[in-house]
């Protein structure tokens, strides 16, 4: 996982925002690195663990649960790796339209610098990846409940060795330790399906208060622009009125002798 902040064209395009005083452009720019750096950073925790969790899966004792298990540890894993070509995409996208900027920059100058970064679209892009992982969030909280019903399952399961252990004690014995360690798998995966929904949900808040934070940054300049012209305006027309009320009065030149 390499750092985005350190690849040259990014790192260049934030240099040379920052010296020209595109600071807008720049918080937008920098914005968009840091969460895709937080998403491969919760991305490849999330995919670590449920590789784990996927080995001790392979282990439950009861074939059923065991195929029932894997089933929703592979969705889980397909739905991390929608997150990693989403990073991936965004990534690819950035590097590319920051290599475009530099080039309109050296041969058109600041203003189509500034222009280049609002044609990247940021906060777009960042409601797209809030909108991506509210939608993963969703389906994890699903499979969560999924999983809930068959630990409920389980239990009913050992219920019923325990009423049928005193006909078949050592049978029930082997059957009840074998539940045993099965429930505890299951809240093992339990545990891991409530953190990457949390870890979903958490990736979705963060681009959308990202998003957010970008447009109101954008009215702020813009209402102090607006503000800016209507004083330069004011004060072109308070001179025009001075001029008018009191004017310069006329040299005139006297006629020469003859």
């Amino acid at each position: 996982m390499d750092n985005l902040n350190e690849h040259p064209q990014i790192a260049e395009l934030i240099d040379t925002l920052d010296k020209n005083g595109l600071t807008k452009e720049k918080a937008e720019v920098q914005s968009l690195v840091n969460y895709i750096g937080d998403m491969e950073a919760t991305l490849t925790g999330m995919l670590g663990e449920l590789q784990d969790m996927r080995r001790e899966i392979n282990l439950i004792h009861n074939g059923t649960l065991r195929s029932k298990c894997q089933n929703l540890v592979q969705k889980t894993d397909d739905k991390i790796r929608q997150g990693f070509s989403a990073v991936k995409k965004t990534k690819d996208h950035l590097i590319k339209s920051a290599g475009d900027a530099m080039r309109a920059f050296r041969e058109k100058g600041r203003d189509t610098l500034a222009e280049s970064v609002r044609a990247m679209k940021i906060p777009e892009a960042l409601d797209k990846l809030s909108s991506l992982f509210g939608r993963l969030s969703k389906d994890m909280a699903q499979d969560t409940v999924k999983l809930s019903a068959m630990q409920s399952e389980l239990q009913s399961a050992k219920e019923h060795l325990k009423n049928i252990g005193l006909l078949f004690v050592g049978k029930a014995a082997k059957e009840a330790e074998h539940t045993r360690t099965d429930k505890g798998t299951l809240s093992r995966l339990s545990h891991l399906f409530d953190k990457a929904q949390k870890g979903f949900a958490s990736l979705e808040q963060k681009a959308m208060d990202a998003a957010d934070k970008l447009r109101v940054s954008r009215v702020k300049v813009s209402v102090k622009e607006s503000l800016n012209r209507y004083k330069a305006a004011a004060k072109n027309e308070r001179q025009a009125e001075g001029q008018t009320l009191f004017p310069q009065p006329k040299i005139t030149e006297k006629p020469k002798e003859r």
